[in-house]
């Protein structure tokens, strides 16, 4: 299959960027792990720091869905990324005047993996680890982390129902 070179929404090309109908779907019983939200996982973003959600805190160590975006990626190929709410347009890595987001989630991917735009919702599926640790793989500090993390692109429609909140 020969794929086309992507143009990312912050102007790059990369051509580790997959379109989104170039995945395989998630097995079927991934469907059945509970899908949490950003609201679920950090209960407080902001001026008094983050905090956990109860319900994230509930299902740690556990299977768990989680819909949102894909940060540019600063290489075309990696094992993890970084999933936040919203569409971010430039890569943190790349653009040294861009914050990362407070609320975010390090996937750490069970594979390397090519991406996606970083407009095209997606939804990752992986083992919910929580606590603020430092990944040696990527050298940052995360407080939210889904470990042999997969994922897929998934339809516009379906996004706006559990994961962007």
């Amino acid at each position: 299959m020969v794929l086309p070179r992507l143009r990312s929404q912050h102007g790059a090309k990369h051509s580790g960027l997959l379109p989104a109908d170039a995945f395989a779907p998630l097995p079927p019983a991934t469907h059945n792990y509970p899908l949490l939200s950003f609201k679920d996982v950090y209960a407080t973003v902001g001026a008094i720091g983050l905090r956990l959600g109860a319900r994230a805190k509930d299902l740690a160590g556990a299977p768990v869905r989680i819909r949102g975006y894909m940060t540019p990626p600063d290489l075309e190929q990696a094992d993890f990324f970084v999933l936040t709410r919203a569409p971010a347009f430039t890569c943190p890595f790349c653009d040294p005047g861009t914050n990362w987001p407070d609320d975010m989630v390090l996937a750490l991917l069970e594979r390397e993996s090519r991406f996606v735009d970083p407009a095209q919702p997606i939804e990752v599926v992986g083992e919910l680890e929580l606590g603020a640790k430092l990944d040696l793989r990527t050298g940052a500090m995360r407080l939210v982390r889904l470990r042999a993390a997969r994922w897929q692109p998934i339809e516009t429609a379906k996004a706006s129902g559990g994961g962007q909140g």
